[in-house]
C-alpha cells in the first residue's frame, strides 16, 4: 500500500466531529477548545529513513525531528506554543547510551526554543530497534488571522515557492535536509503583507512533484508549472552532473526542501515578491482544469511526474 493511498482511507474512514474544523488532510489539525482554535500536528523521525546515526549526530537527528514538525507550523501559519516528544532508544548499536539521549533532548530542547516553543513533556522508552523520534507540537493562530490550510486555491491563483529546490540529500553536499530552518517568520510576512489575498499554503516536505498534487486535490484545481521558472538549488545542479538527471527533476522530485509552497492572488503578487531576502519565486498558475501540467520552455505541456518521497510497501 503506498502511503497517499493508506491516507485516503483513514481519511474517509475518520467520522466528522463538531469540535474538529480542520481534520486528516492537511499539515496541521484544528480543534476547538472552548473559546480557543488549538492547532495539532505530530510527526516522526527514523534512523535509516530521516536520518542515519551510522554517520549524524544526535544534535542532528533532534534538530531535524521538532524541525520537520516546526515546518508544518509554518506551513499552516500558526505559532508554535509547546513540543511533546517520544522517544524509543535503542538497547545497543547507533543511537544507544545515556550520554546520547542526553544530547539528543538538549538538541529537541535548542530546536524549539529558536521559536519560543518549550518541550513540555513526552515518553521515553527502549528496544531492540533503531532509533524513533516522533514530535507533536501545539500551535496557535495569531489574534485576527485566518486559518491557512491547503483547500483554498482558486483558479487564477499565482502559485509561489520559497527558497531554492532539489538536492537536499545530496551525499557529502550541505545537508540541507539536516539543517534547514523553518520558515515560521516568513509565513508570518506573507500573511501580514497578504492578508486574505493568500488562498492556500503548505510546506514542501516531500518534493513539490508529491505535494503540489495535494494541494490541487484540497482545493479541486489544477496548476501548470512553468519549468523555467522553478528555483533550483545549487545542490541540485551538483546532484544532476552525479547521477546525470536533470536538475529541474532533482527541483521536483528529490523533496525534503522544507520550503513554502502557497497560492496568491494574482494581484497581490507584486507586493509578495521583495517581501524578505529569502526569495520568492511565481512558478505557476492554478487552474479550472484538474490536471497538474509542465510548461517548457518552448511552450508544450507535459504530464505531471510521479515522483517525489512516498513510503509504501
Amino acid at each position: 500500500m503506498r502511503e497517499n493511498d493508506f491516507l485516503n482511507w483513514i481519511r474517509e474512514n475518520s467520522p466528522p466531529h463538531p469540535a474538529v474544523k480542520l481534520g486528516i488532510g492537511d499539515d496541521m489539525a484544528a480543534v476547538d477548545i472552548g473559546d480557543s482554535l488549538a492547532v495539532l500536528k505530530t510527526d516522526q523521525c527514523l534512523d535509516q529513513v530521516h536520518f542515519d546515526l551510522r554517520q549524524h549526530t544526535a544534535t542532528q537527528a533532534g534538530r531535524k525531528a521538532v524541525n520537520r514538525c516546526l515546518s508544518d507550523c509554518a506551513g499552516m501559519g500558526c505559532l508554535p506554543a509547546a513540543l511533546m516528544i517520544s522517544v524509543a532508544l535503542p538497547k545497543d548499536g547507533p543511537g544507544s547510551g545515556e550520554g546520547f539521549a542526553k544530547e539528543l533532548f538538549l538538541a529537541c530542547r535548542n530546536a524549539g526554543a529558536e521559536f519560543d516553543c518549550p518541550l513540555v513533556g513526552g515518553d521515553t522508552s527502549m528496544w531492540d530497534q533503531r532509533l524513533a523520534i516522533t514530535v507533536s507540537a501545539l500551535g496557535r493562530i495569531p489574534q485576527n488571522q485566518h486559518l491557512i490550510t491547503r483547500s483554498g486555491a482558486r483558479p487564477g491563483d499565482t502559485l509561489f515557492v520559497s527558497g531554492a529546490l532539489g538536492g537536499s540529500l545530496l551525499p557529502g553536499g550541505g545537508g540541507r535536509h539536516l539543517t534547514f530552518t523553518p520558515r515560521i517568520e516568513l509565513a508570518q510576512r506573507i500573511i501580514q503583507a497578504a492578508g486574505l489575498a493568500l488562498h492556500a499554503m503548505m510546506d514542501l516536505s516531500d518534493g513539490l512533484s508529491q505535494d503540489l498534487p495535494r494541494l490541487c486535490a484540497a482545493s479541486h484545481v489544477g496548476a501548470q508549472i512553468h519549468t523555467a521558472r522553478l528555483p533550483t538549488h545549487d545542490d541540485a545542479w551538483k546532484l544532476a552532473q552525479k547521477d546525470s538527471l536533470p536538475a529541474g527533476f532533482h527541483a521536483l522530485a528529490d523533496g525534503e526542501d522544507y520550503e513554502l509552497l502557497f497560492a496568491l492572488d494574482p494581484n497581490s503578487a507584486p507586493e509578495i515578491v521583495n517581501l524578505s531576502n529569502i526569495p520568492l519565486t511565481a512558478i505557476g498558475t492554478v487552474t479550472s482544469d484538474p490536471r497538474l501540467l509542465l510548461v517548457d520552455d518552448h511552450g508544450k505541456t507535459h504530464v505531471w511526474p510521479r515522483a517525489g518521497w512516498e513510503h509504501h510497501s
